[in-house]
């Protein structure tokens, strides 16, 4: 321990031997610090997080140069999946003590992984915007963005929590009852997930946790026997208060009786039951897989048929001889892509030239094509999106064409909605129009489209433009 003053080294009297400092009052706050630290490593050690956290923050507050405290109080946020919080922590214990500090590798554990570095902000990214949508009203949207959190960061409690109070407020009681479990799983004695449970529970009638006296009543029934006690001499004699005289043959006779009853039940309870069970699973499953053979058989018959009529036409009129065969080899990639033969169908598919296809055929290659270039269409959005954020709308529009190309409804539409707004950032109107006109009508209802239909009305022929300022997809917070 150093002097507060001149920075010598203490002894155990009550002043510095080099300037003469009172340092009573100092000894017993970092003493006090000290205990702090100590409890909150036992409370850590039980998860008892929230109180960990507490106690060192305390012991951080009468001496904010506690390094053990401040680098295990960076582990409890790391723990409760706070990355940021955790980082700066260590950060400061790192400029306070630069040499032989342990948050050197806890940071550079974390730095030396690109990959998980990019995990943390997509969760930042991805609870901010959660946290949005609900400001917003749009919780089925922020409940799935949860989901996305929490598998990218399982541990972090207050996605948990949220997740759980959209449960609640859809009625959804075992999932918010489930996600509470979980969040308590992690902090122990956390008292927003304790309230969560509680309010819960009052909320369905079924409390959360047995009193404990009714634990113990529970306890005593079920454990301690009516006996009677006697003193013999110098022995005291415990016996049942009642007696049952069960010999071997009982016993063997109960057993089978017992046996011979589970077996009964089994037999026309149980069993029944289970195979109605797999039989009803097995037919519905069998009516789904007929459904979709039968839409899939008549998207077939159909495109047969409009192959049949071309031709028909081709005998007639010689003008167009290539159409059958578009036709021919889009049936052919879609018989390749059911059979799982990706190599075939890409390689009918590239022989397929769509723009002399019909509306309900284009749909079919777009779908086949889509399932076969998945990730290649991934990076033309990523890049469309990624050029939109950064004000490069002509990169933009080129990215994002080609995903709407393929299909209008990539990532439920929002690479036609992003395609629109770069038209309309460029004052294209005439171009951005119907773009938005068709998101309005594939996803009705939701905060873009409200948004498509003013910007219908604000770029309709015959009104003034009012230019508007882009907004990016997500807004993310800084570490």
């Amino acid at each position: 321990m150093l002097c507060i003053k001149c920075g010598a080294t203490l002894n155990d009297i009550e002043y510095c031997s080099a300037c003469g400092t009172d340092i009573k009052i100092y000894k017993r706050l970092i003493r006090l610090s000290n205990t702090y630290y100590n409890t909150g490593l036992e409370k850590a050690r039980v998860r008892n997080l929230t109180g960990a956290v507490q106690d060192l923050r305390s012991s951080l507050k009468l001496n904010k140069e506690n390094i053990q405290a401040r680098n295990l109080l960076g582990l409890v946020y790391f723990e409760t999946g706070e990355v940021v919080a955790a980082l700066t922590e260590w950060i400061i214990s790192k400029n306070l003590e630069p040499n032989k500090n342990i948050a050197d590798e806890y940071i550079r554990a974390i730095q030396n992984n690109p990959a998980r570095l990019e995990t943390i902000n997509q969760t930042i990214k991805k609870y901010n915007q959660s946290l949005l949508y609900c400001q917003q009203g749009s919780e089925d949207l922020a409940v799935i963005q949860l989901k996305k959190v929490l598998s990218l960061n399982p541990r972090l409690v207050k996605a948990h929590q949220l997740l759980a109070l959209l449960y609640i407020q859809s009625e959804e009681y075992e999932r918010a009852a489930r996600e509470l479990r979980r969040a308590l799983a992690i902090d122990c004695t956390d008292n927003m997930s304790l309230r969560y449970l509680e309010e819960l529970g009052e909320l369905t009638g079924k409390p959360a946790n047995k009193s404990r006296k009714a634990d113990k009543e529970e306890k005593d029934r079920g454990k301690t026997p009516d006996v009677i006690s006697y003193t013999s001499g110098n022995e005291t004699i415990i016996m049942p208060s009642t007696y049952k005289d069960n010999t071997g043959i009982n016993v063997v006779l109960n057993l089978m009786i017992g046996l011979l009853v589970g077996i009964a039940l089994m037999w026309f309870l149980v069993v029944p039951a289970k195979l109605r069970s797999v039989r009803s699973e097995t037919n519905q499953e069998i009516a789904e897989y007929g459904e979709q053979i039968s839409a899939k058989q008549a998207e077939i018959n159909s495109l047969q048929k409009e192959l049949d009529n071309l031709k028909a036409e081709q005998e007639n009129q010689e003008e167009e001889p290539d159409a059958s065969i578009n036709y021919e080899k889009l049936i052919e990639a879609y018989t390749a892509f059911r059979a799982e033969d990706s190599e075939g169908a890409l390689a009918a598919l590239n022989e397929v030239d769509s723009e002399n296809l019909s509306e309900q055929a284009k749909a079919m290659y777009q779908q086949v094509y889509g399932s076969l270039h998945t990730e290649e269409v991934k990076e033309w959005f990523d890049a469309g999106a990624a050029a939109y954020t950064s004000g490069n709308y002509d990169e933009a529009i080129e990215k994002l064409q080609q995903v709407v190309a393929v299909t209008e409804d990539y990532e439920d539409g929002y690479g036609l909605y992003y395609l629109a707004r770069a038209y309309e950032a460029k004052q294209e109107n005439e171009k951005a129009l119907p773009l938005f006109q068709r998101f309005a009508q594939l996803h009705p209802g939701t905060e873009r489209a409200r948004y498509a239909a003013q910007a219908i009305n604000r770029i309709q022929p015959g009104t003034q433009q009012q230019p508007t300022q882009p907004q990016t997809p997500e807004q993310p917070t800084q570490q």
